[in-house]
């Protein structure tokens, strides 16, 4: 299971690097051939895939991944205590929404992205058919082509490490953690509420995210707490305690 979960970190954050090249690429497309195709409507379809990418930059979808990561390794148990414990609140201090719900909004983003794409895939190869502008067609049908497969495989992941958290956050655990000699025993019970959980679907051309809400599984607050132990040092003296796409774009 490590190992999954080592390759599926190191897949994700391959691919978001590399998203991130080809977004500036489409950057550089955009700006230097605007004056010449901003009337034509396979030119607008591609502002409409840059406007999209620039949002999905706009969630630091990074910073997201890591975070869902410190939760499922629980390498760090005082980063994951305090993320299993901002799930609880609709929205973390300064009125941020927790890192769920902003990876489910991400998620979102990654599903709608891909109609314009073909949109403008399928305008495009129209020029390419009457030998209209080949350097600029064929690079951009080129550049639609990789993004298309960088977003759909990342959001595939995402739902994968989604599902994986939410998972883990409706869970009793005991978080050990170990600092300075120190070793403190923090619990965490989850909230009896509904969760959502995400599948990716293949329709026709392209991944289609379903959400789904489901009922919590957990069980009573008396049930055994599920320890999530990190090991320290042996002998240890305990001084004292201190309290941390599918549908048509409109």
């Amino acid at each position: 299971m490590g190992s999954e979960i080592d390759t599926l970190k190191e897949r994700l954050t391959s691919m978001l690097g590399q998203l991130q090249t080809e977004c500036g690429i489409l950057e550089r497309m955009a700006y230097k051939n605007k004056n010449q195709h901003r009337r034509c409507s396979y030119f607008q379809y591609i502002l409409k895939v840059r406007r999209d990418l620039r949002l999905l930059k706009s969630t630091k979808l990074e910073e997201l991944v890591d975070s869902c990561f410190l939760v499922i390794t629980g390498k760090r148990p005082k980063q994951k205590l305090h993320l299993l414990e901002s799930l609880k609140r609709r929205k973390c201090d300064g009125g941020k929404h927790n890192f769920m719900e902003r990876l489910l909004g991400a998620a979102r983003l990654l599903s709608l992205i891909v109609e314009p794409m073909l949109m403008a895939a399928a305008e495009i190869s129209i020029l390419l058919a009457r030998s209209f502008f080949m350097g600029f067609s064929m690079t951009m049908l080129a550049l639609l082509a990789r993004l298309r497969v960088l977003v759909q495989q990342i959001l595939h992941d995402v739902v994968s490490i989604f599902n994986m958290v939410s998972s883990i956050s409706q869970k009793k655990q005991s978080v050990k953690i170990n600092q300075e000699g120190i070793e403190v025993f923090r619990e965490f019970y989850p909230t009896y509420e509904e969760v959502v959980t995400l599948e990716c679907v293949w329709k026709s051309d392209k991944f289609v995210l379903l959400e789904r809400m489901c009922k919590s599984n957990t069980g009573s607050p008396d049930e055994d707490l599920i320890e999530d132990a990190y090991l320290g040092a042996s002998a240890v003296k305990y001084l004292n305690v201190e309290s941390f796409l599918g549908g048509k774009r409109r």
